[in-house]
């Protein structure tokens, strides 16, 4: 049995809850939810996340991490902070607070569509997330180009 399904099941038994009151409350089959307690099946991240907020506790709890199992920061990810910190101060110093809020939403954007690619390899190109990126584009631009103009 793995630690997520040891850590489920021993959190619906200390609250004294029945399979078929969670798996109705979290929209699965109570079956399905039999399986994840016994380690039958491995649930997707989404689930994970989902069945951690229903009983407030972190995913890291279910999947038995602590503070010492915690990710060894890759050496790009130092690099990448400090590349990101720049750009918001330029964006700031370029036209304050909006301009670096437009450029924070542009960075997001693409930070989000890089996730749903690794998440999802396989899936469909999705034109909105094209979109999104794109919007925030020109958003900052538009607020630069203001600014310069001025």
């Amino acid at each position: 049995m793995s630690e997520f399904s040891k850590s489920i099941h021993e959190l619906r038994l200390s609250r004294k809850l029945s399979q078929r009151k969670v798996s109705q409350e979290l929209g699965i089959s109570q079956a399905l939810l039999s399986h994840y307690e016994n380690g039958v099946r491995q649930p997707k991240l989404t689930f994970v996340r989902k069945i951690a907020g229903y009983y407030g506790v972190s995913s890291d709890d279910l999947l038995g991490c602590d503070a010492t199992d915690a990710r060894q920061a890759l050496p790009c990810e130092a690099e990448l902070v400090a590349t990101v910190s720049a750009l918001l101060d330029t964006a700031s110093a370029l036209g304050g607070g909006k301009t670096a809020e437009l450029a924070a939403q542009y960075i997001s954007a693409a930070v989000d569509n890089a996730r749903a690619i690794l998440e999802n390899p396989n899936g469909a190109y999705n034109p909105q997330l094209y979109i999104d990126i794109k919007t925030a584009e020109a958003a900052l631009y538009d607020a630069v180009r203001g600014k310069e103009s001025r």
